[in-house]
């Protein structure tokens, strides 16, 4: 029992050191078979995320205003995950924008440097995110932020289900590739993925997941379409797009009501 709890709090860890800055033990597996393992509970890490930045924004709108406190809070979430989904939304954007050719869009998203579409692709993003969580009251923004962090990250974790891996070259940052998506796996994404909605109205549940869903369906569509397959840069481009179109939602939603 102690050997099988250690396996699953290193694999927890690993899912920590691969999808955030924080420093972990030594004993922790970083090779990409020990991340393939530890892929099944990156909404659990999105969960924690987003408890991180709910708490976040709530104390520094106390301090210093919810504008402040939301620009702030995106800032120090982009520190501690080291940027990592917003450079795949940015590759997303250059590669599928700027490429004729399936292999040309693939060498696009390998460029280390940004280009236009990339750049345009993260000032929307990262504005839409700022007035969204503005136009929110601070409670919802709090809630919105968990839901979204949590959710978004499950459902980038799915994309390996529908799709094959497009890339023929191993030398890849991409832990889903190896990763064997049996049942359980998924449960566990959707498990950690989905416990925030529990916060939320039936009705505003149904209508976040009926859009998540339909959001989804053409992330998938859209890769199949341009390199029939998915990449890490993909992944991390879908758990922003499924992030950004929660907090559209939410604000929605919201206005909705009011």
């Amino acid at each position: 029992m102690k050997i099988v709890l250690k396996q699953h709090f290193g694999a927890i860890l690993a899912a920590v050191s691969f999808l955030t800055r924080l420093p972990m033990p030594l004993w922790v597996g970083s090779h990409s078979q020990a991340i393939a393992k530890a892929s099944r509970w990156f909404s659990l890490v999105g969960l924690l995320l987003g408890l991180i930045a709910a708490a976040s924004l709530y104390l520094l709108s106390l301090l210093v205003g919810q504008m402040l406190g939301v620009v702030l809070t995106l800032v120090a979430m982009i520190l501690l995950t080291g940027a990592f989904h917003e450079d795949g939304l940015a590759d997303l954007c250059d590669g599928f924008g700027g490429g004729w050719q399936t292999e040309r869009k693939l060498a696009i998203m390998k460029d280390s440097q940004i280009g236009t579409y990339g750049v345009l692709a993260l000032v929307a993003s990262f504005n839409i995110k700022v007035v969204a969580l503005l136009q929110l009251p601070l409670d919802l923004a709090c809630v919105s932020l968990i839901v979204c962090h949590a959710g978004s990250r499950a459902i980038a974790g799915l994309v390996a289900i529908y799709l094959p891996y497009a890339r023929t070259s191993n030398n890849n940052k991409t832990p889903q590739k190896d990763a064997l998506l049996p049942l359980k796996n998924r449960l566990i994404l959707l498990i950690f993925g989905g416990l925030p909605l529990f916060l939320l109205p039936l009705s505003a549940t149904l209508g976040l997941i009926l859009i998540w869903l339909l959001t989804f369906i053409y992330l998938i569509r859209l890769m199949d379409h341009h390199i029939q397959g998915y990449t890490g840069d993909t992944l991390g481009a879908t758990q922003q797009i499924i992030e950004i179109i929660g907090l559209i939602y939410f604000t929605a939603y919201y206005y909705q009501l009011t």
